[in-house]
């Protein structure tokens, strides 16, 4: 087995071993622990689970009975009441699995549109009809309230939240309903990718860059520049594998371009170059994000090599790769050991940052270890690289 499996294998030991809910898993995976207050957080959030699901059946295991469960309990949360505003959305997230809050009740753009690619993913291993009836019914959701500007929203005294023109808010979709396209042939699904893209690539600097949620409109302030960079690159790969387009290969090699020049020589991806440190509140541009940034750069990476085969892409993800493997947590505590934190110095090369800029609950940085997001967006890269060098 390679190192990189080695591993995605240990973190999934840590997500067996400390964050599973009762019973295997049976209405899911916790959200994170935080280390400095000492607490697991008793979210369990389908964005997450998703994510988890899709590394377990990677690494075949779809069988498995964690994996089971975690699907279960996912298709469990999508609104299936055929009378709701909100029918075949997802919500943000659960109480302990099973009681949804005020603010749990929020359908989040990029959450919903990480969910829709997860669920399709899993129906390319699987070819299980489910999942590709619950993608499209999701899909339908955030089609039917698409706007004519291209992003997603919905007047809903905010249960469809608002931070809707920020790129990481409309690429994910974006991605997801281009494969829906790719999977029905329809054209309602390109017709609306289209309109989506339409607007994101205006967000396109001249450096490669997007103008941030932050630029646009002061939320997601602790999300740095490298962000939604990175999460650009690889929608945008996975939106030209359906629809080949020279503007969109235009816009994506741009904005390789610029994930490529912040890659530390360490292999980590900085927060930001000179020019975007001023996109987010962030307060230090050499460190890794790895809740926000990392994980995501590096399935861009992987996804980018498989569309161009250009060898450069392979190189950046193998040393990424490597970085990351180098700073998994090993005899910290058990009860993280296995895992990623959230914010990493290149220049101190240790854990260090929060992102508690106009953020309360602290959403990453060096005292979150996210189960999603983070490490199960890691462990998908390290799977695609793995298999990128067995050819």
């Amino acid at each position: 087995m390679d190192k990189y499996i080695e591993s995605v294998d240990r973190c999934l030991g840590w997500i067996e071993s400390q964050m599973l809910s009762f019973n295997r898993g049976s209405v899911g995976v916790y959200e994170r622990i935080r280390i400095d207050v000492n607490r697991r957080v008793n979210w369990t959030r389908p964005d997450c689970n998703s994510e988890i699901a899709r590394v377990y059946m990677k690494r075949g295991k779809a069988d498995y009975d964690v994996c089971r469960n975690i699907v279960d309990w996912l298709l469990s949360t999508q609104d299936n009441e055929p009378l709701s505003c909100w029918y075949g959305s997802f919500p943000f997230f659960l109480n302990d699995g099973e009681i949804i809050a005020p603010n749990g009740q929020a359908r989040w753009q990029n959450d919903n549109g990480k969910v829709l690619i997860a669920l399709l993913d899993m129906y390319d291993i699987t070819k299980d009809e489910k999942f590709k009836t619950a993608a499209l019914k999701l899909a339908s959701y955030w089609m039917k309230i698409q706007r004519e500007e291209g992003w997603f929203i919905q007047y809903d005294r905010g249960i469809t939240q608002s931070p809707y023109r920020g790129p990481c808010f409309v690429f994910w979709m974006a991605a997801g309903i281009a494969m829906c396209y790719g999977v029905t042939g329809e054209e309602k699904y390109l017709v609306s990718a289209r309109k989506a893209l339409r607007y994101a690539l205006s967000l396109q600097l001249e450096s490669g860059r997007f103008r941030t949620s932050y630029e646009l409109m002061k939320c997601e302030d602790w999300r740095p520049a490298s962000s939604e960079a990175s999460i650009a690159m690889f929608c945008l790969a996975r939106i030209l594998k359906y629809i080949p387009d020279p503007e969109y290969k235009a816009a994506f090699d741009k904005v390789c371009g610029y994930v490529l020049s912040i890659q530390h020589e360490c292999g980590g991806v900085l927060n930001s170059d000179e020019e975007g440190f001023s996109a987010s509140l962030q307060d230090d541009r050499m460190r890794c994000d790895l809740v926000y940034t990392e994980g995501f750069a590096l399935e861009g990476f992987v996804e980018a090599f498989r569309l161009t085969g250009d060898e450069k892409f392979k190189k950046a993800a193998v040393r990424l790769a490597d970085f990351l493997v180098s700073i998994q947590c090993k005899g910290e505590s058990p009860l993280w050991d296995g895992a990623w934190r959230g914010a990493y110095s290149v220049i101190r090369k240790c854990w260090e940052g929060r992102a508690n800029q106009n953020n309360g609950i602290d959403e990453g940085g060096m005292y979150s270890v996210y189960t999603g997001w983070c490490c199960s967006n890691i462990m998908d890269g390290l799977i695609g690289v793995s298999k990128l060098l067995k050819g």
